[in-house]
């Protein structure tokens, strides 16, 4: 017989005012019954911050909801001996699973009439008076004698539980990817030129051109180059011209002379 279930996997709701609720989830499939309570705190602003410990907790360390509420409390109050901070002001919740970590949780005063920026105000000083005591190793506990554990601050900026930034953040993740990516094509393309077809004919088609161009060049240093000086000046044309008017007058005179002085010869 399977269990009827009456809750799809979520459900909403909206608490009217702040401060701690407790939350009871019970489950019921025949006569067993199981049930598990948790308390809430609802609040309109606070801060958290990641919290981290030294290697030897995770040594002792049974991952159960039980020891994980009471390492939350240890540390709860070695925060509050420390800084003299209201310990209605804090909380602290140990997550589940290895290496050990928490959230520190900064409530804003209790019953507090003041308006959100004062309260803002108000929280600052606190967030700094624990980031004091936290990166000078301040706030320790001694787990069992012989074993001293000490908290870590395991980012350098705290932010509320909502980030109004996700969007830029994402956009600049974009951009970045996008940069990567066009790094990577360019260095692939360069690598691996000699292995694509389009890029090899272009470059012999270049190689040609240049090796055209080169020879074109050479032809023409290679060709008798012809100045000025070897053209004949116009008045040497000239002189040339009526020598050779001068010899053919010449020598017509002198066949036609020739042809005067040889004798008929006539038969008797």
């Amino acid at each position: 017989m399977e269990p009827l279930i009456t809750l799809d996997s979520s459900i909403s709701f909206t608490f009217l005012a702040e401060g701690t609720n407790t939350i009871t989830v019970q489950v019921a499939a025949g006569n067993a019954l199981i049930q598990d309570t948790k308390d809430i705190a609802v609040h309109e602003y606070f801060q958290s911050q990641l919290l981290s410990f030294s290697p030897n907790l995770d040594y002792h360390n049974p991952d159960i909801p039980e020891w994980r509420q009471d390492i939350g409390n240890v540390i709860k109050r070695a925060l509050v001996k420390v800084t003299s901070v209201p310990e209605d002001q804090i909380l602290v919740a140990v997550f589940p699973g290895l290496p050990t970590s928490a959230e520190l949780f900064i409530l804003p005063p209790k019953n507090s009439t003041e308006r959100r920026k004062g309260n803002e105000g108000d929280l600052e000083q606190i967030v700094e008076m624990l980031f004091n005591a936290l990166n000078q190793n301040l706030v320790q506990f001694e787990l069992k004698p012989g074993v001293q554990v000490i908290v870590y601050v395991t980012q350098l900026t705290l932010a509320p539980l909502v980030d109004s930034s996700a969007g830029r953040s994402s956009s600049a993740m974009l951009m970045l990817l996008s940069v990567v990516f066009v790094g990577l094509a360019v260095f692939l393309i360069y690598k691996f030129k000699r292995k694509i077809p389009w890029i090899n004919i272009y470059a012999q088609v270049q190689h040609d051109k240049e090796q055209e161009m080169i020879g074109s060049v050479s032809q023409s240093e290679n060709a008798p180059k012809i100045t000025l000086s070897d053209f004949t000046e116009p008045e040497e044309l000239l002189d040339k011209e009526l020598d050779t008017r001068v010899i053919g007058g010449i020598a017509a005179i002198a066949n036609s002379e020739s042809t005067k002085e040889i004798p008929n010869c006539t038969s008797v």
